[in-house]
């Protein structure tokens, strides 16, 4: 508990909670400032912020929820209330972190196969910039891996700087 917003960024950073329950009016830096200092901060941006305040009206609402806020309830509240978003929240945060291992692992499996694979395949962003080259496109371009990326596909195989074309060619085709 703190009472006042120094305090409440001060134990939010040295315990990392995964809900902060935050009062807007406070003495000193008020809610919305403290929000802004949690999310800023990369040990407590993650954190579920729900407001608590006795500001019922639209426009308070609206502004914790563009600072960052996962929730608002005014005051006065009920404790089961309170408890049951809390939850709410927690289940959130774990269901996020749960998509967040399984996206990764997905992503090092994907890797794994398309550098398996011994046709040339390249990653590129909507500009034509590769993000991805393969071992097999490296060889194809001649070049390290790691250089490849960044870029640009059309200026590496289409142009006349690409090389000489029937050696260029001749390594695309095998």
């Amino acid at each position: 508990i703190a009472n006042d917003g120094d305090k409440a960024l001060q134990l939010a950073r040295r315990h990392e909670p995964e809900v902060i329950l935050l009062d807007i009016m406070m003495p000193g830096m008020d809610g919305y400032e403290v929000c802004q200092h949690l999310r800023d901060d990369p040990t407590t941006a993650l954190s579920a912020i729900i407001f608590l305040s006795a500001l019922n009206d639209i426009d308070a609402k609206v502004k914790g929820f563009n600072m960052g806020g996962a929730d608002y309830i005014a005051k006065p509240f009920q404790a089961q209330e309170v408890m049951a978003r809390v939850d709410t929240q927690i289940r959130v945060i774990q269901l996020e972190r749960a998509m967040q291992a399984r996206n990764r692992q997905l992503e090092s499996e994907q890797t794994s196969l398309l550098n398996a694979i011994f046709e040339g395949i390249y990653g590129l962003d909507p500009n034509g910039v590769i993000t991805f080259a393969n071992p097999a496109a490296a060889d194809i371009a001649g070049a390290e891996q790691e250089t490849l990326v960044g870029r640009d596909i059309g200026e590496l195989h289409f142009t006349e700087h690409a090389g000489d074309e029937t050696a260029h060619a001749q390594r695309a085709l095998c």
